[in-house]
């Protein structure tokens, strides 16, 4: 099974979540709320390797604190013309608001001359000890990327 990252909230209009996993082609970051939902990918594993020690890494005491990805996925529309999803994820502490953490997804299509502004997830205060556990179990059952092999040297 693969690992995942997730965090599930509800509020008066209904469940939201904030996914990442593994499609069996490449990892993935799901959002949905009670509006709409969308899945957009991630650049490479690092990328998700990053998010992973970011969650784990959330500071406890209030300090300066984000890290920021951009997904993004270029699909025909019907009209054959080009559409782009793009889309940011953010880890941090709000230093507006005490430092409380979150995780916030925005996403926008862009076609032709136009960009607008599709699908919006932010969960304030998420479970962020249940977030490291899930992150220290994602970083512990990640397949780590083959090594690099050395370049051998040509024999004299």
């Amino acid at each position: 099974m693969d690992p995942t990252l997730h965090c599930h909230w509800h509020d008066k209009n209904g469940q939201w979540a904030l996914t990442v996993s593994h499609n069996g082609h490449d990892w993935e970051l799901f959002a949905a709320t009670p509006f709409g939902s969308e899945s957009l990918p991630f650049a490479d594993p690092d990328e998700v390797r990053q998010l992973a020690q970011a969650l784990l890494d959330l500071p406890a005491e209030p300090e300066p604190y984000e890290f920021e990805w951009e997904l993004s996925r270029t699909e025909s529309a019907r009209t054959e013309r080009e559409r782009t999803r793009f889309a940011t994820f953010a880890v941090g502490l709000d230093p507006t608001d005490d430092h409380r953490p979150y995780l916030a997804y925005q996403s926008y299509t862009h076609t032709g001359q136009a960009t607008a502004l599709d699908l919006e997830a932010v969960c304030e205060d998420p479970p962020v000890d249940e977030l490291r556990a899930q992150a220290h179990a994602f970083l512990t059952n990640l397949p780590c990327p083959p090594p690099t092999q050395p370049k051998q040297k040509p024999k004299p």
